[in-house]
């Protein structure tokens, strides 16, 4: 259980650690206006300046799945994010259902961890 942990972590930090690298170096275009909401507020997001942050946020979760030791804190951190990614795309982008239910799988992968969730939920030692 434990490989296919490492495995989707590394399989999630792709499109992130991707789309920080895109965002600085322009390999793909972004998705054109097709007429849709989403395509709308992306090219907001491009153009007001917040994809610099969402870049930045990506790029840290990205290589801190890679880390072992952060790996589960980095999942965790990143669930709201990937269950917003698919919100957007369910509502308002739907060519990217099919990417965003990938991330959502895999980011479920790295946190499927029972030892982490457990140490996460035990009780505090009486005395603290």
């Amino acid at each position: 259980m434990k490989k296919l942990r490492v495995i989707a972590a590394v399989l999630l930090s792709i499109p992130l650690i991707g789309s920080t690298l895109n965002h600085l170096f322009h390999f793909t275009e972004p998705p054109l206006d097709d007429g849709s909401s989403g395509a709308a507020m992306w090219a907001i997001i491009r153009d007001d300046g917040l994809m610099d942050w969402l870049a930045a946020g990506h790029l840290v979760l990205g290589l801190l799945l890679l880390v072992p030791r952060t790996r589960f804190a980095a999942g965790l951190l990143q669930l709201p994010i990937t269950l917003g990614i698919v919100a957007f795309n369910v509502t308002m982008f739907p060519k990217g259902v099919p990417l965003a239910l990938a991330m959502l799988v895999l980011n479920l992968g790295v946190v499927a961890n029972r030892q982490a969730i457990g140490r996460l939920l035990a009780p505090l030692p009486s005395g603290e």
